[in-house]
């Protein structure tokens, strides 16, 4: 989104406000200056349109700024405008109320979480650098905060309670239990993840076909072996630890899928957990998993209320309807080209796989671990104790 200035905004709700600065008073022209020629007399505004500014005498008016602010800007302003008023409405609806306060805790623990590893001195330091890259104003990252605050209204009772016992013990072995050891090849298709599975079943060992087929250089020298890491460890997909925690030891899993690549995994050993008492931690844990079900309800309550506007929403102004129904348009097209791809990519699979069965082999397969196959960072909304992704900063998109 192009950046859009403070300015934008405050003209906009002078148009929506009805206010009209005062214009009155006749442009005083400079000493020396020569009077205003009759072309320059013919550019005179309007009465019903505001006079914002004069260059050398010549009006600067509302509407010459509005057409461009529009056309340039209005849909995501108006986007969030809207989202913010279904906030709102659902949060007066179940008889809450926000204050200034929430606001502002809101900012906080949205900077917290932007800036994790920085001092909270250089907060906005930081924050003003963002804006800078992501070319956003902060009047459209307010809009966006504002309705968080509205959503965390919403999602904190809906959480409350919902942090159990086993969840709190659950958590606690993810982050202060074991880590693993484990080895990997990866690989590009399902030709090439065909054929590693086929020499792993005739018994040779994992370590060479690593070496000889792993599309990861770094690993691949190493016979695939990675670092020890944890359920928290972050540069892993969720779905390649989530396989790889679900092996015995000695194990190989089946296709995993990430991160556009095939990973085989085989578990090495376990590690044992550190020697941390669970009662000391106890109620950190407490507070880091509720935080992370309020986002992730969050979440779930963002995408319900986009799903609302796109049912509801009824755009008068002509710029802005075309534009909407083009996203619209340009949405359905994605999800129709991602669900043909889709479909595409399992009948090849299913190809592959056939015709690799009605080949002979010289071995005996050994089991495999159950298929684990999705997608990393998927937007559920998880049960309390499981690992999410946390929110980084506000999106200005619905």
């Amino acid at each position: 989104m192009r950046k859009i200035t403070v300015m934008a905004i405050f003209l906009s709700a002078i148009a929506l406000q009805g206010c009209t600065p005062d214009t009155s008073a006749a442009p005083v022209a400079e000493e020396g200056a020569q009077p205003l020629s009759v072309q320059q007399s013919a550019h005179a505004a309007p009465s019903n349109d505001p006079v914002i500014a004069r260059l050398n005498g010549n009006p600067i008016t509302f509407s010459q700024i509005q057409k461009p602010l529009i056309e340039g800007y209005g849909l995501n302003i108006l986007l969030n405008v809207v989202q913010l008023q279904v906030a709102k409405n659902e949060v007066a609806r179940a008889g809450l109320v926000i204050s200034p306060e929430d606001i502002k805790v809101e900012r906080d623990l949205t900077l917290a979480k932007m800036f994790t590893d920085a001092e909270k001195a250089d907060y906005e330091l930081l924050f003003k650098q963002f804006l800078e890259q992501q070319h956003l104003s902060e009047a459209e990252f307010d809009l966006v905060l504002q309705t968080n605050a509205h959503l965390r209204k919403l999602a904190e009772p809906l959480t409350r309670g919902k942090i159990t016992e086993p969840a709190l013990e659950e958590a606690f072995r993810q982050l202060y239990g074991e880590t693993i050891q484990c080895r990997h090849i990866q690989l590009g298709n399902m030709q090439e993840l065909v054929e590693a599975k086929r020499r792993l079943a005739e018994g040779q060992a994992f370590q060479k076909v690593a070496q000889d087929m792993s599309r990861n250089a770094r690993t691949a020298a190493l016979g695939g072996e990675l670092p020890p890491f944890s359920r928290q460890a972050g540069g892993y997909p969720q779905a390649f630890k989530d396989a790889a925690f679900a092996l015995k030891e000695g194990e190989v899993s089946d296709a995993v899928q990430a991160e556009g690549a095939f990973h085989l995994i085989k578990l090495e050993h376990r590690i044992a957990p550190k020697a941390v008492k669970f009662e000391d931690v106890k109620e950190s844990i407490r507070e880091d998993l509720n935080e992370r079900l309020v986002d992730a309800t969050v979440k779930q309550l963002r995408a319900q209320f986009a799903s609302d506007v796109v049912k509801g929403l009824v755009i008068d102004q002509p710029v802005l309807k075309q534009q909407y129904d083009a996203r619209i348009t340009q949405r359905d097209q994605q999800i129709k080209d991602r669900d043909q791809i889709k479909e595409q990519f399992e009948r090849e699979r299913q190809r592959i796989l056939d015709r690799a069965a009605t080949q002979p082999t010289t071995a005996t397969s050994t089991p495999a671990a159950p298929e684990v196959a999705r997608p990393p960072a998927s937007q559920s909304v998880p049960t309390p104790g499981a690992a999410t992704d946390q929110t980084t900063a506000p999106t200005t998109k619905p």
